[in-house]
């Protein structure tokens, strides 16, 4: 499995603070007081899954997201901790030959007047082949 692109939420404004959602899908939502600003780089994280090289065929793949809260998005001492996340598909009974690309979906919590920075962090994935 390999990163193509990082989940991204984008530019807003936190005023009194709130959430924001980004799909798997790439749809973009704001709940509370945030507001989103013009941001075309937002998006899910996306991963392509290559099929096994190693003899494993016809196997589903069970992905387990991580809990609730646990991963954050920081920037110096500040942070935003993430939940809710979703992937797309949701499930893989196989791999292809090609692959499949996997989207990563997930909702951050914005403080009121969180400071402005560059938020950064990642998102352990575990995968197995069932």
């Amino acid at each position: 499995m390999t990163a193509s692109r990082p989940i991204d939420f984008g530019r807003f404004i936190a005023r009194s603070g709130g959430t924001i959602t980004v799909s798997p899908s790439g749809a973009r939502s704001s709940t509370g007081a945030v507001l989103l600003l013009n941001s075309p780089s937002a998006g899910p994280a996306v991963l392509n899954v290559g099929k096994s090289t190693n003899g494993i065929t016809s196997k589903s793949v069970a992905i387990t997201l991580p809990p609730n809260g646990s991963i954050s998005m920081s920037s110096g001492s500040s942070s935003m901790p993430l939940s809710a996340f979703v992937t797309s598909p949701a499930t893989i009974l196989t791999v292809p030959d090609g692959g499949l690309t996997l989207s990563v979906g997930a909702t951050m919590t914005v403080a009121a007047n969180q400071p402005r920075g560059t938020y950064t962090g990642s998102i352990p994935l575990i995968v197995n082949f069932q």
